[in-house]
C-alpha cells in the first residue's frame, strides 16, 4: 500500500534518500558480516579445524558460488514479490546460518552453512536487494544514488571488522558469530518494517526514464545481447582480483612477517578507499562514458596485483590496498549503471541477478590462489595470471554500445 497520502510531509523526492540510508544499513550488516569479516575468521578456523588454505578458501567460494546461482532467482523474486518479505526471508536465513556456524565442529559444517543459507542471505539482503530498491526510487541522479547505496558494504567493512577483531580477542569466534547475529536482528528487522511500509508513486518512476525505462526484458533477451555480456566479462575479472586480494589478506600479512593486528586496519583502509571509489564512479557515471570509468578500475586493479606480487613491507602493501579499494569500489556502481541505463528499471532485479553471476567468477579466484600457494608456496603465479586476464577484458569494453537516450535521460 502506498503511504504517500498518509505522509504528505515527506514527499518522494526526500523519502527516497531515507530508502538509500536503509540500503546502506542493509548491506553493512549482510555484506559486512559475510564478506568483510571472513578474513578475520580465517586464522581461528585454520587453527580450529587444521585445514589447508585451499580448503578454507572453499568456504567463501561456496558462499559466492551459491550467491551467483541464487542471483537470477533472487532477482526474479525482487521484481515479483513485496521487497519487505523478500528481505525478511534473507534475514531469517542469516540468523539460522550464524546459529549453525557457531556449533561447527568440522570445516565441512561451515561449508554446508556457507553453501546453503548464507547465499540466500547475500542475495536477499545484500547488494542485489539494495540496488533494486534504490533503482525503483530514482530516475534522475540514479548513478549517484547507486554509488551512495553501495557504500553500505564498506560501512560494514569499516565498522564490523573493528568490532569483530575486539570480540575475537575477548570471547572467541563462536560468541563473535552470536554477537553478529543479534546485531543483524536488532538493526534490520525494525528498519525493514518501518522503511518498506511505503513504495514510490508510479509517477516517480516515469518522470525521467520514460516508457523505455519500464520495458520488461525476457530472460532470453537479456542473455542474448552484448549489452549484458560485455559488462559481465569486464566486471568478472575485477571481482576475481578483488576476491583474491581481499580474502587472502590476513594470510598475506602474516607471510610478509607483519603483525596480524595489521589485517583489521588494512581491511578498514580498503573499505575507506572503496567508499571514495564508489562515490567517484557513481557521481561520474551520470556524466562520463562508462567504458572510460571501467578502464580506470581496470588499471587500478592491475597496479594492485603487481604491488602485492612484490610487497615485502607495510608501505607497499598499503598502496596496494588503496588501489584495491578504489578499483573494487567501482564494481557495484559500474554494474548498476551499465545495466540500469541500458535495460531500465522494470527488469533491473532480473538483469542484476544474472549480473551477480560475476560473483561465481570471483569465487574461483580465492580458492585457486590458495591452491597455487599450497603447491608452490607463493601467490605469484595466481597474481600474474589475474593481471594478464585484465588486459583482454579492458579491450573488449571498446565494443560496449552506449545506452538508449530515453533510458538515460
Amino acid at each position: 500500500m502506498n503511504m504517500t497520502a498518509q505522509q504528505p510531509w515527506i514527499p518522494d523526492s526526500y523519502y527516497r534518500w531515507i530508502v538509500v540510508a536503509y540500503g546502506v544499513t542493509l548491506q553493512a550488516i549482510s555484506v559486512g558480516t559475510l564478506i568483510y569479516c571472513f578474513t578475520l575468521f580465517t586464522l581461528p578456523w585454520l587453527e580450529e579445524f587444521g585445514s589447508s588454505r585451499r580448503d578454507l578458501m572453499l568456504t567463501i567460494a561456496l558462499l559466492q558460488i551459491g550467491a551467483g546461482v541464487m542471483g537470477p532467482l533472487a532477482g526474479r523474486a525482487l521484481d515479483t514479490f513485496p521487497l519487505k518479505w523478500v528481505i525478511l526471508t534473507g534475514l531469517a536465513c542469516m540468523v539460522m546460518g550464524l546459529l549453525l556456524a557457531q556449533r561447527a565442529t568440522a570445516l565441512w559444517h561451515l561449508w554446508l552453512v556457507y553453501a546453503t543459507l548464507m547465499p540466500i542471505t547475500m542475495t536477499l539482503t545484500g547488494t542485489l536487494a539494495a540496488q533494486t530498491l534504490v533503482s525503483r526510487w530514482f530516475t534522475d541522479n540514479r548513478g549517484f544514488a547507486l554509488g551512495i547505496s553501495a557504500i553500505g558494504t564498506n560501512v560494514g567493512g569499516i565498522i564490523l571488522p573493528i568490532l569483530v577483531s575486539a570480540w575475537l580477542l575477548q570471547v572467541g569466534w563462536r560468541d563473535t558469530l552470536n554477537n553478529l547475529m543479534f546485531l543483524a536482528v536488532a538493526l534490520v528487522l525494525p528498519l525493514t518494517f518501518l522503511v518498506l511500509s511505503r513504495s514510490p508513486t508510479p509517477a516517480s518512476n516515469l518522470e525521467s526514464g520514460g516508457a523505455s525505462d519500464q520495458r520488461v526484458w525476457t530472460t532470453r533477451e537479456i542473455l542474448t545481447t552484448s549489452i549484458f555480456w560485455i559488462p559481465f566479462c569486464g566486471l568478472a575479472p575485477l571481482s576475481m582480483a578483488f576476491g583474491t586480494l581481499q580474502f587472502n589478506l590476513g594470510i598475506i600479512v602474516r607471510d610478509i612477517g607483519l603483525d596480524t593486528a595489521v589485517t583489521g586496519n588494512l581491511i578498514a583502509l580498503t573499505s575507506v578507499c572503496m567508499v571514495a571509489g564508489k562515490l567517484f564512479f557513481g557521481i561520474m557515471g551520470d556524466r562520463v562514458d562508462h567504458r572510460k570509468l571501467y578502464w580506470i578500475a581496470n588499471v587500478a586493479t592491475i597496479i594492485a596485483l603487481l604491488l602485492v606480487l612484490y610487497a615485502q613491507t607495510l608501505p607497499v602493501l598499503v598502496v596496494a590496498t588503496v588501489a584495491t579499494g578504489i578499483s573494487g569500489g567501482g564494481i557495484l556502481p559500474l554494474m548498476g549503471l551499465m545495466y540500469s541505463s541500458r535495460f531500465g528499471v522494470a527488469s533491473f532485479g532480473r538483469v542484476m541477478g544474472f549480473g551477480m553471476l560475476t560473483i561465481m567468477a570471483g569465487a574461483v579466484s580465492p580458492i585457486g590462489a590458495g591452491w597455487v600457494y599450497d603447491l608452490y608456496g607463493s601467490y605469484s603465479i595466481a597474481l600474474v595470471t589475474l593481471a594478464l586476464i585484465m588486459l583482454p577484458a579492458g579491450i573488449a569494453m571498446i565494443w560496449l554500445r552506449p545506452p538508449e537516450p530515453a533510458a538515460n535521460a
